[in-house]
């Protein structure tokens, strides 16, 4: 009985120091479906460019399975959508006994982008990477084609894992854009006026959240300009803590402000995640329309 104890607690022991490896030391952390940047993902234009028959669409069949097993729901009407192509496919002879290969390599490389359909920005995920599989065989042509099959299969679900894993874990600072920078403010005096006074629920809510040192520079703001503009650091990189934290809506918060249709149907769904963040942005924009660019102008701005 002692030893049957002991055996056990050395297996959990060792699946504890697995998992310890695998995701401890691998820089990935273990993803739950809460966390996840956002739940629904589309599927669009996979091209396959190389000779290889059929080969995108064993790709998009591998795709869903592994988007499933992380977690994300397959949706054609989804904000955020791949597209991709592959780009090379070989068969190479490894070894052979006797003139005849008996050890072959599956080469297949591909690219990946993430495009937000909202804005139409693209962020690169997997940058034509090689991902390689090897088989073992007789002779006998069938044999060769069934490992080949399986071994192609392998690659194509390590280049669907990669793709799920980038999302997962990249997609956040993928999508940075979607946070406050300076040239944001359209006017900062009077932004850091209804922070310092708060006479509205959400400037209130908002005041609440900052730091006490944010707060202090905010009164203290105005008697040098290089006071001016550590207040104005300080209130965004504050600003910014808020848009990625809880959502900031509230029914009665947000009572005396005007939303959109698109940021109403948005708050029905209770994003999280990149959507999360996209809506605390927007209700931000709602609420200080003299004072935050909304995110499109934003972008304007920046290309000129």
């Amino acid at each position: 009985m002692k030893n049957l104890k002991s055996r056990r607690f050395l297996l959990l022991f060792m699946v504890c120091c697995l998992l310890f490896v695998v995701y401890g030391c691998s820089g990935y952390a273990i993803q739950t479906k809460a966390n996840l940047p956002f739940d629904t993902i589309a599927v669009g234009k996979i091209e396959n460019k190389t000779l290889e028959p059929k080969l995108q669409d064993r790709f998009i069949r591998s795709l869903a399975e592994t988007f499933a097993e992380y977690g994300f729901s397959v949706s054609r009407s989804a904000k955020y959508k791949l597209e991709g192509k592959i780009t090379k496919f070989e068969l190479l002879p490894l070894n052979e006994q006797n003139l005849v290969a008996t050890q072959y390599q599956v080469i297949v490389k591909a690219s990946f982008n993430l495009v937000d359909t909202s804005t139409g920005r693209s962020v690169p995920l997997v940058a034509d990477n090689p991902f390689i599989t090897y088989f073992s065989t007789s002779a006998r042509l069938e044999d060769v084609l069934a490992q080949k099959d399986i071994s192609t299969n392998g690659a194509l679900k390590n280049i669907a894992q990669e793709v799920a894993r980038a999302i997962s874990y990249n997609t956040p600072k993928n999508f940075a854009y979607l946070m406050l920078a300076a040239t944001d403010i359209k006017d900062i005096d009077s932004l850091k006026s209804k922070m310092r006074d708060p006479k509205d629920p959400v400037s209130l809510y908002i005041r609440e959240r900052l730091s006490p040192d944010t707060r202090q520079l905010l009164s203290g703001a105005g008697v040098s300009k290089e006071a001016s503009d550590k207040a104005k650091n300080a209130l965004v990189g504050g600003l910014n803590e808020i848009l990625q934290g809880v959502g900031i809506y509230d029914e009665n918060r947000f009572a005396h402000i005007m939303l959109s249709r698109d940021v109403k149907e948005l708050i029905k769904k209770n994003p999280s995640g990149i959507e999360r963040l996209r809506l605390n942005r927007l209700l931000l924009e709602a609420a200080y329309p003299g004072e935050i660019l909304k995110h499109q102008d934003a972008s304007e701005e920046a290309k000129k």
